[in-house]
């Protein structure tokens, strides 16, 4: 899948429920270190997410970032962006209702 596995729609219920209230850089940190053991040095927290803006019948995948800061309603309704970075590579991911995804961008 190209860009976000949550809709804008889904992300805004989920921040209602959360009451506005992003996660720190540090908290989001912790809860992915804790959920898939990443290395917590190596995870970079990121505000913004890809979506899908691709017109029918368009020949290219046109993405548009949008705001997402790191959001958390419960142990498994939740949404953080970040990437991990291990020499020589970077890996994008996404936690998704405590799911892990990788992003494809």
């Amino acid at each position: 899948m190209t860009g976000t596995h949550m809709t804008q729609q889904d992300y805004e219920r989920l921040k209602g429920a959360a009451r506005d209230t992003a996660l720190t850089d540090a908290e989001a940190v912790v809860l992915v270190n804790r959920e898939f053991g990443f290395e917590a040095s190596k995870i970079e927290i990121l505000h913004e997410a890809e979506l899908d803006a691709t017109e029918p019948g368009a020949r290219c995948v046109k993405l548009e970032k949008t705001p997402r800061p790191p959001m958390n309603a419960s142990t498994d309704w939740n949404y953080i962006r970040f990437n991990v970075h291990c020499a020589p590579a970077v890996w994008y991911y996404e936690m998704v209702n405590a799911q892990l995804y990788q992003v494809c961008i």
